[in-house]
Parts: C-alpha cells; sequence; structure tokens
C-alpha cells in the first residue's frame, strides 16, 4: 500500500518547500485559491500559489529565471497586486537559496504591524473627533 504524499499536487520544487514549512509552522494556507482582481481595466481571477487567509497576505513563487517574457509577467502580477491593495511575499528560486523562511515570517509580521498601526490610527482618529 502506498501512502498518499500530500505534496505531491504543487507544480514546483520551490512549491513543495514552501508547504512544507508553512506545515512545519502551522501556518493555515489555501493552494491556488481563486483571487478577483481588476488587470488592464478588467476583473479576472488569478490563482496566487499560496494564500494566507490569517495574516491576508499571499504568496507567489517565480520558479523561472532568466526569461525576460517570464520577468515581465513576474513584474505586472506584483505591480496589479499591490494596485489592488493585496499584501503579497514573492519568492524567487534565487532567493530560496538564503534565509527565506526568517524573511517570509518577517514580512508576514510587517503585513500584520501595519494593519494595526492603521487601526491604531482610526482610533486615535476618533478619540480626537476627527470622523469625517
Amino acid at each position: 500500500m502506498t501512502s498518499f504524499d500530500k505534496y505531491s499536487s504543487f507544480k514546483s520544487r520551490g512549491e513543495r518547500e514552501i508547504a512544507r514549512f508553512f506545515d512545519r509552522q502551522q501556518i493555515a494556507y489555501e493552494y491556488e485559491y481563486p483571487l478577483a482582481v481588476v488587470d488592464r481595466g478588467k476583473t479576472k481571477i488569478w490563482h496566487p500559489d499560496f494564500a494566507l487567509p490569517e495574516y491576508g497576505v499571499i504568496l507567489e513563487y517565480f520558479g523561472m529565471n532568466g526569461n525576460s517574457s517570464y520577468n515581465e509577467q513576474m513584474a505586472h502580477k506584483m505591480k496589479v497586486y499591490q494596485e489592488a491593495g493585496i499584501n503579497g511575499i514573492y519568492l524567487t528560486e534565487s532567493t530560496m537559496r538564503g534565509p527565506w523562511q526568517e524573511m517570509v515570517i518577517e514580512r508576514i509580521e510587517q503585513t500584520l504591524e501595519g494593519k494595526l498601526r492603521k487601526i491604531q490610527r482610526h482610533r486615535m482618529d476618533i478619540n480626537l473627533g476627527n470622523t469625517g
């Protein structure tokens, strides 16, 4: 009897590594979860590699390096996510050679700290009577 490898459904070695890391850290994720974005004036459904619903963050792994049209697509995706206000973490094959796990945790922390600062500013505005 063969055991099911839950990581076999991932499209690349990098995605499998990322999923294993999230599992070890007990970070809940959705793989290729549908996400509506506005791209060139049209609403489209994209499927980022990982959505981290507890943190409001997506993670994209760009595994092809050195291909100019792929690099243009990568830059375009990041720009669309940024313009939509979607917090993204972006990894490439080269960034995964370094301490990428630490970088991912730091980016999640930065996103949460930014959200907390925004809430604190709203609270201060309410307390100062600036509710307009």
